[in-house]
């Protein structure tokens, strides 16, 4: 690899991490904006809500990619189909600093003077991933094992056939 090529690469990646970063930031705002103005319960609600619907709307699209390249939708095939830039987490190294999650990254900076945050940072997370593969396969569902968000050094998954997501019913709601 040149010296060009990987210097634009650096650069490119940096700005897609900030502009995860921004996201990160945009929920953040957002959820406290709900707890301040609804309190922490209705606001918990609310999000879980907000994140279900993002998750539904991001799966179908995925889904309609899935059929348009004639992919079954599976887990493997996720990732072939996922609108997500996974070069952000992928490519991310050690000497770059911060963690590999851009989402964590900012959010961790978050909980020492939000303590209330942290549920709604790991709500995310686990309404996002269950509901991702829950509705693209429609088999299959997803526990988060690791999280940097709960202190681990990075995130893990397990996935596995489930019956209620067969008869239609999500972990967080119906579709």
């Amino acid at each position: 690899m040149n010296e060009d090529k990987r210097i634009n690469d650096t650069i490119e990646l940096k700005d897609l991490r900030l502009t995860c970063k921004q996201f990160a930031m945009l929920y953040f705002n957002l959820c406290k904006t709900l707890k301040d103005d609804l309190g922490e319960e209705k606001a918990f609600l609310l999000a879980q809500k907000i994140v279900f619907g993002l998750s539904l709307d991001r799966t179908d699209r995925a889904r309609e990619r899935a059929a348009a390249l004639g992919l079954e939708t599976n887990l493997e095939n996720f990732s072939v189909v996922n609108d997500l830039p996974a070069i952000g987490w992928s490519a991310w190294k050690p000497e770059m600093g911060g963690v590999r999650c851009p989402y964590a990254e900012i959010w961790l900076e978050y909980f020492s003077d939000n303590l209330w945050f942290k549920r709604f940072a790991s709500l995310y997370c686990d309404v996002i991933d269950t509901t991702n593969i829950e509705n693209f396969t429609r088999t299959t569902s997803h526990k988060i094992t690791k999280n940097l968000l709960w202190g681990d050094s990075c995130c893990d998954h397990e996935y596995f056939e489930s019956a209620a997501v067969k008869e239609g019913n999500l972990s967080y709601g119906k579709r």
